[in-house]
């Protein structure tokens, strides 16, 4: 299993190999099966639209996607979605 410092080392090397001058968030997530990273740019601005990027925990594969929300509505919460925190 995949840790979460070792999830974000890899949306981290994933992200700056698609968008240039973006970084992850200091605040992550998790949903049943993957580790969830939020993208911002240089200002510290989240693209819209709702996408995250994800780790699986099991396979360490990482992409950018939709997760599946509680009901039909674009602010409804991430289905399994809970806030963690990076521990040294």
């Amino acid at each position: 299993m995949i840790t979460l410092e070792e999830a974000l080392k890899i949306a981290k090397k994933k992200l700056s190999e698609t968008w240039q001058g973006h970084t992850i968030k200091e605040s992550y997530a998790e949903v049943p099966d993957k580790y969830v990273f939020v993208q911002q740019d240089s200002k510290g601005v989240v693209p819209p639209g709702g996408w995250h990027w994800t780790v699986h925990k099991e396979t360490g594969e990482c992409k950018c996607e939709y997760l599946e929300r509680e009901f039909l509505a674009p602010y409804a919460p991430i289905k399994g979605y809970k806030k963690i925190e990076l521990t040294e």
